[in-house]
């Protein structure tokens, strides 16, 4: 996994990890997001769904636990559009955490570092930001 800056639909980028074999076709990302970002992630898909109506906008949504505990916090993601035809439990999923090390090929062991959650996915048309951080640089190819 390789540290970039991504962003969707001309929002501010985030600080993320992809995998640089994980993009589809188009050149989209899958990122993975520690705590910190998911917080910053949900704090504005909340404002854009209050600003444009939550059948506009899915919104993230994180549950903190104890610190201390495993998980440590939940992580939600509400799509309020399919809520309205398919109910609520199909439009929430909740997003599991890899653990992660960086510079280690061990991403998932039990024990490994840093947990990062996948927010959206390659549903979110997630694009790794050029060195300006404003346009885009699909496909990603990280530098050699």
């Amino acid at each position: 996994m390789h540290r970039v800056m991504v962003s969707n639909k001309d929002k501010a980028p985030y600080p993320a990890f992809v995998d640089p074999d994980e993009r589809d076709d188009e050149g989209w990302v899958n990122p993975h997001f520690d705590l910190d970002t998911v917080r910053d992630l949900a704090a504005n898909t909340q404002a854009a769904a209050e600003k444009l109506g939550h059948f506009a906008v899915n919104t993230v949504h994180v549950v903190d636990g104890d610190p201390d505990d495993e998980p440590p916090a939940l992580v939600i993601v509400v799509n309020w559009l399919e809520a309205g035809y398919k109910g609520a439990a199909e439009a929430v999923t909740i997003v599991e955490p890899i653990r992660h090390r960086e510079g280690d090929d061990q991403d998932d062991a039990p024990d490994a570092g840093e947990r990062l959650w996948p927010v959206g996915g390659f549903a979110w048309r997630w694009f790794v930001t050029g060195p300006d951080h404003i346009h885009p640089q699909p496909p990603h190819r990280p530098e050699q």
